[in-house]
């Protein structure tokens, strides 16, 4: 059964995922792309791909054989787009590049994106709504919440907790057994030893809390 692919965003973050759709559907040919949907009316930038916009997401009426994918890279913005959606009902695709590697113990709830070169260790338990960006590692049984966002490189190492809508930068790291609460922003290349709670901004080796 063809499964047409509508995208939720229409700017970067959603054009990389239809280059991820792309290259899944090479292997998948149920996958068919049908559209971006602006979210909440943002204007977007699709460049060349402007004639792919189907609609404000506000506006839209799901169709038979309708998955949707959370194309927006603001944690914030992801988890509002995934319960706002949740709630009318829409059937999401957990979007994953087949240049992956993701061991058959590893849980995984929906809506998640997996970009290229990836790495999911036995035990990771992986919720909604999530963005890993590429050439991510999560370690033996990590917990990951819903929503975050996980930039080229971020790493988590084995036993870490992960809460909600955290922004992970660049090749930033989690040592192990370390938590992380919910909405807080890893900068690039910072390395979190203990953990930190909610709201934060965690930067440097070891990563100090930088929060005004």
């Amino acid at each position: 059964m063809q499964r047409n692919v509508v995208i939720i965003g229409n700017a970067g973050a959603a054009r990389e995922c239809r280059w991820i759709l792309e290259e899944a559907g090479k292997q998948d040919a149920s996958l068919a792309f049908k559209g971006y949907l602006a979210f909440e009316g943002y204007a977007g930038d699709l460049r060349e791909q402007a004639q792919c916009s189907l609609d404000n997401d506000d506006d839209y009426c799901p169709e038979a054989g309708d998955v949707f994918v959370i194309g927006i890279g603001d944690p914030g913005l992801r988890q509002r787009a995934f319960a706002k959606w949740k709630a009318r009902g829409a059937s999401f695709l957990n979007l994953i590049h087949p240049y992956t590697s993701i061991h058959a113990s590893v849980r995984m709830g929906e809506a998640n994106i997996i970009a290229c070169a990836c790495f999911l260790a036995p035990g990771v338990d992986l919720g909604n709504a999530n963005y890993l960006n590429g050439d991510n590692t999560f370690g033996h049984d990590c917990r990951v919440g819903d929503a975050n966002f996980f930039g080229p490189g971020a790493m988590l190492l084995g036993n870490v907790t992960v809460g909600n809508a955290n922004a992970f930068g660049v090749r930033s790291v989690v040592l192990a057994k370390a938590r992380v609460g919910d909405g807080n922003v890893l900068a690039p290349g910072a390395y979190v030893y203990k953990g930190c709670r909610d709201g934060k901004t965690m930067t440097g080796n070891p990563a100090l809390d930088v929060s005004e």
